[in-house]
């Protein structure tokens, strides 16, 4: 059916470019419940993407182009689908744009070969390291945990000659942990994501968290406060994941006129106080969430140097928003680095502040920064003494707190992100009871 498309799209005489994606996907997945497993499933999934390009006047007779998008199960008809992705195309009047030429791609490691040869074992292992790791800790119980792999093959090709494969693999757990005292009940849900089943260390996830789980029984209402907040390990990646780095050094975002930064100008609003920020779009992080050898477009993997010491060094672009800023095109932006510190994160420990452990969901406003999330789980922190609360919402500005922060020299790898395992923010506000 692939080689049917592309006949079917090169012999089009209203089309101006198109992009072909072949994405098959297999994978297992383990259901457990308290009584134990509850079932086992092999699935396998088959599709093909068809992006396609096309030129039409514009209002003032001029040139513009459009796109339009379908997706084709095997064995639907092809010729309907080509005509909907073009009546689409048609529809939208875009500056004209290019798609990707060919270029060598890349090698990225992308693939745990023990996820797939073995992806079946893997989950009973991991469902059974999971129940031991909880059993040690009789005051929560888990109600569910549930097991996933999968391995994708991505075949692209384009109207440029681009003909080009990748294979990739993941692993996700999930998983709630219930504590009750008397008629009070908590839980705590789990969800980790990695490419690579080492990557995923079950019985240390389960020490921290059930001790999470326990603390939400015995937590104070949110202090009123403002002054140093930490952010560790997968919280830390959870703040620098949510949008707005990712959002301003946007091509998209400069042509829209929605981003004031400029290349070589600072990415901050005021005065910098803190260490120096530096940032790659990293889409050739080994094992990366979103890593890969080239993108939904066809553009190879990069390592992208952002923001250099507060400074814009970049915008990432589609090859789209490339050609409308004339720039070099970047393709998505993958996953985010971020340049370590050199204060030791015990220092950045040892004097009193606030720890926010968990959000219920951290979602800045992607284009001003602001934030006022709320906290499902801190702490207020003075010496050896953790006295756990929730509620309340941590308020502030992303690109203000980026200028007063202190990161660690320790560096970890969690998915999406690779950096300092912790933050000092100098001045957050609670906005507590």
């Amino acid at each position: 059916m692939f080689q049917a498309i592309i006949q079917a799209l090169q012999a089009r005489t209203d089309l101006a470019a198109w992009t072909l994606r072949h994405i098959t996907t297999r994978g297992a997945q383990l259901y457990a419940v308290p009584a134990g497993v509850e079932a086992r499933r092999v699935v396998q999934d088959e599709r093909y993407i068809v992006d396609v390009l096309r030129h039409t006047p514009g209002f003032d007779g001029s040139t513009t182009c459009g796109t339009g998008t379908v997706t084709l199960l095997p064995g639907d008809e092809i010729t309907a689908a080509l005509d909907t992705a073009a009546l689409t195309g048609g529809l939208v009047h875009n500056p004209p744009h290019a798609i990707p030429a060919p270029a060598e791609m890349p090698e990225v490691a992308l693939v745990d070969p023990a996820l797939r040869e073995e992806s079946a074992a893997l989950l009973d292992a991991a469902y059974t390291q999971l129940r031991q790791a909880v059993a040690a800790y009789p005051a929560v119980r888990m109600t569910a945990a549930e097991f996933f792999t999968d391995e994708e093959t991505t075949r692209l090709c384009n109207s440029r000659g681009i003909d080009a494969t990748q294979i990739t693999t993941s692993m996700e757990v999930e998983w709630v942990l219930i504590a009750r005292d008397g008629e009070r009940e908590v839980e705590t849900f789990v969800a980790l994501s990695r490419r690579r089943a080492s990557d995923l260390d079950l019985g240390a996830e389960v020490v921290r968290r059930a001790r999470y789980t326990t603390d939400l029984l015995m937590a104070t209402p949110p202090p009123r406060y403002t002054g140093p907040v930490i952010l560790r390990d997968e919280v830390l990646a959870e703040f620098m994941n949510s949008g707005v780095i990712q959002t301003l050094a946007s091509g998209a975002a400069k042509f829209s006129k929605l981003t004031t930064w400029e290349i070589g100008g600072s990415v901050l609003r005021g005065e910098a106080s803190g260490d120096p920020l530096t940032v790659w779009a990293n889409r050739q992080l080994p094992y990366g969430t979103h890593a890969g050898r080239f993108d939904n477009e066809g553009l190879p993997a990069q390592r992208v140097a952002l923001i250099e010491a507060n400074r814009l060094a970049a915008f990432t672009a589609s090859q789209r928003y490339a050609d409308y800023l004339s720039i070099p095109p970047t393709g998505a932006f993958g996953d985010i680095e971020v340049a370590a510190g050199t204060t030791p994160a015990a220092a950045l420990l040892a004097e009193p502040h606030v720890e926010i452990v968990a959000f219920s969901w951290f979602n800045p406003d992607e284009v001003t920064g602001d934030f006022a999330c709320e906290i499902r789980l801190g702490y207020v922190v003075d010496g050896d003494r953790r006295t756990p609360f929730k509620g309340g919402m941590l308020v502030g500005n992303v690109l203000d707190a980026l200028a007063d922060v202190r990161w660690s020299a320790e560096t970890g790898f969690y998915g999406d992100y690779q950096g300092p395992t912790t933050a000092r923010f100098h001045k957050l506000t609670v906005a507590g009871e």
